[in-house]
């Protein structure tokens, strides 16, 4: 019998059941009603569950070097790759062949899984080692499957957009020959152009990426500036060692990082595949240096593709997201959606919802959540109706969703004692491309509602020229 493999990523900052009164997000309450466990009916063998916690998950506060290192991860623009190889990774360790795939994100979670439905879209579900012998469930040897996967294949190119030359052709290429190493080409297929295993649902609460970000790089340059002029000033008040002697060691980690993620940023291609360029030979450093490119996501060119063979994919949208840098992250051509005429239920919907990023993705206290569960609510109902077969203890999860509830403001960047640093503003751009729900109009109707800490009618300024709002204004 098929099964469900439920892979579920999670925003920045969020790692769900660490502590009994944590503020849990949309993924996190999915995943704990779905996972199979001594406390669920849910037999493992009809449901497996791997959850991807959020970059920085785990920590409470001040300053850590796992916060270091992933501050400067986004910096660059590599912030989401380990998430997306740990996520194909376990996709690699449960299937079997029939087995249904879903994911479900938010946040740079949200675009971790629509990154990893994309590299199975490149090379596909390994089924066999270039020997011919199985492929290894757990270990090192199937890490480094998934870790080229996305690091040699779907990374080539970051940052061009799609159909750019050469980076276009090659990537595909790369792709080719991966699913020609591991047999996870599609059988007696015409012509070899993409893997043998799509995603039957993606889920996604507000897709944001922040890869390649100015401001958090700025954020990181700030940071090491403070602790350069802490060094500075040990040395010239004659600190002990004891001092600037971690400050020292702290810099130099950060430089060692730094210099290791610029670097796993190019990429080269090698074009004969039976004699691949190798750094280790010196007389392929002019060919590795001619075939390749310096790739990183950034905010003009993100991962915007979505494939048809994608069974259903839906996408919650938050209205009231204002931070310039976190915009959203578009979804598919209109080349893909005209395939896709008739599907029913419906191929791709993307819906508005009123609330700030956390307002639709979740992770606010509970009493404060009223507006997250109208999102959490749709995604479910959604996901029921394309994908029946999925399994959910439902004693685990129990929505209110209400439209006057609590609606919240996220603008602090950073706060390091008292400097201060707030995100840049830019209200999104609703437009009528995709529907608002129809909690929207019912908070607008409701009179005075909480809002960023005051009672006040519901007014979006993006929402003043929208046609089924203006007349509220």
């Amino acid at each position: 019998m098929p099964k469900n493999i439920l892979i579920f990523s999670d925003g920045t900052g969020q790692e769900g059941g660490l502590r009994p009164d944590q503020r849990l997000s949309n993924i996190y309450k999915m995943y704990r009603a779905m996972r199979p466990g001594p406390s669920s009916p849910i037999d493992p063998c009809d449901q497996v569950c791997f959850y991807d916690a959020g970059l920085g998950a785990g920590e409470v506060g001040g300053l850590t070097l796992r916060r270091i290192r992933n501050n400067l991860s986004a910096a660059v623009g590599t912030g989401i790759d380990e998430n997306v190889i740990d996520c194909y990774e376990k996709i690699i360790s449960y299937y079997e062949p029939g087995d249904r795939i879903l994911l479900f994100g938010f946040s740079r979670g949200a675009y971790t899984v629509r990154a990893v439905a994309n590299v199975m879209n490149l090379c596909g579900i390994p089924a066999r080692m270039p020997d011919g012998s199985l492929v290894p469930r757990h270990g090192p040897r199937l890490r480094k499957i998934a870790s080229d996967a996305v690091n040699y294949v779907y990374n080539h190119g970051n940052g061009y957009s799609r159909g750019r030359e050469p980076y276009y052709s090659r990537r595909e290429e790369l792709g080719r020959r991966f699913r020609r190493k591991y047999s996870s080409f599609v059988p007696d297929a015409d012509e070899d152009v993409q893997g043998n295993v799509q995603p039957t649902f993606i889920g996604v609460f507000d897709t944001v990426a922040a890869l390649g970000n100015g401001q958090v790089t700025l954020a990181a340059g700030i940071a090491v500036t403070i602790l350069l002029a802490l060094f500075v000033a040990a040395l010239w008040f004659g600190w002990s060692w004891y001092l600037w002697g971690p400050l020292l060691a702290l810099l130099g980690l950060i430089g060692f990082w730094y210099g290791r993620l610029k670097w796993s940023q190019w990429k080269y291609f090698s074009p004969n595949e039976k004699k691949p360029l190798r750094l280790s030979r010196i007389s392929d450093w002019p060919s590795i240096w001619k075939y390749g490119h310096y790739a990183k996501w950034n905010l003009k060119n993100y991962d915007k593709w979505l494939d048809s063979d994608v069974g259903f994919a839906r996408h919650a949208l938050a209205i009231d997201e204002h931070r310039k840098n976190f915009p959203r992250v578009k979804w598919a051509m209109p080349a893909e959606a005209k395939k896709t005429v008739g599907r029913k239920p419906e191929w791709l919907k993307q819906v508005w919802f009123a609330g700030c990023h956390s307002d639709v993705g979740g992770s606010y206290p509970e009493p404060e959540s009223r507006l997250s569960d109208i999102a959490l609510q749709w995604i479910l109902e959604e996901l029921k109706e394309c994908v029946p077969e999925v399994k959910i203890n439902s004693e685990k999860l129990f929505v209110m969703p209400d439209p006057t509830g609590m609606q919240h403001e996220e603008t602090l960047m950073f706060s390091f004692g008292p400097l201060k640093r707030r995100w840049p503003s830019e209200p999104r751009d609703v437009g009528t491309l995709f529907p608002l729900h129809p909690t929207v109009i019912e908070r607008l109707k409701a009179g005075p509602v909480s809002h960023l800490g005051e009672m006040q009618p519901y007014r979006p300024e993006q929402l003043r020229n929208h046609p089924d709002t203006k007349g509220y204004y």
